[in-house]
């Protein structure tokens, strides 16, 4: 009779051993699969910064590479791959068109300037990047963004960002003029001066500081 409580208590300490040792397994496996995802997601996130400036700098080249009078941007991604304005002599830009390695997909945000030219490409992504410091200077834009379609690899040309181009002048958004500018704080404008007015001299009289000749000798 005692064997067979020995027995079952033995068995109630295997079985409860077994638990806990199943549960210290599962969170390490959770852990390591945290790890392991975090792992890829930063593996994936340094693929799309050299993907995207691949794709900005082929822009560049692209406008770079066109006729003086004619410049202008590619209207596809394709053209990056073989540029067919000089027969003789086609361009290639690109080796191939990257997919998107945060959605893995061959479908990119396209920014165009209003004649439809593409001066620049994002990721579709919403999801949020563990990388928001350290970016290289051509990147900087990108510190602190919230999501991966907030990357924008746009190209850095003057003339592929209208307002940064020579002669623009700053827009207010929605108002179509340059807002008025406001003083700040503690601000002290310096006040017009009154004008100077000097008296007409009085006739007969030289006015002040003239140096009146003296007459000729014979």
């Amino acid at each position: 009779m005692v064997c067979r409580m020995h027995n079952g208590r033995d068995k109630g300490f295997i079985y409860i051993a077994l638990l806990i040792g199943l549960a210290i397994v599962g969170i390490s496996l959770s852990a390591v699969s945290e790890v392991w995802t975090q792992s890829r997601q930063r593996e994936r996130e340094r693929e799309l910064l050299f993907v995207g400036n691949q794709i900005r700098q082929a822009i560049t080249l692209y406008y770079l590479s066109s006729p003086p009078a004619n410049r202008r941007f590619p209207l596809q991604l394709e053209e990056l791959l073989e540029d067919v304005r000089a027969p003789d002599k086609p361009g290639r830009y690109l080796r191939k068109l990257f997919l998107d390695p945060i959605t893995n997909s061959e479908k990119w945000g396209e920014v165009r300037l209003p004649g439809g030219q593409l001066v620049g490409v994002y990721s579709l992504s919403d999801k949020e990047p563990i990388k928001v410091t350290g970016f290289a200077l051509r990147d900087k834009d990108f510190a602190e963004k919230t999501r991966y379609s907030d990357w924008v690899f746009r190209s850095a040309l003057p003339a592929a960002n209208p307002t940064l181009a020579p002669g623009a002048s700053y827009t207010a958004p929605g108002t179509g003029s340059q807002p008025p500018r406001t003083a700040p704080p503690g601000e002290i404008r310096p006040q017009p001066l009154p004008p100077i007015t000097v008296p007409a001299p009085s006739p007969g009289t030289a006015p002040p500081g003239f140096i009146q000749p003296l007459p000729r000798r014979r």
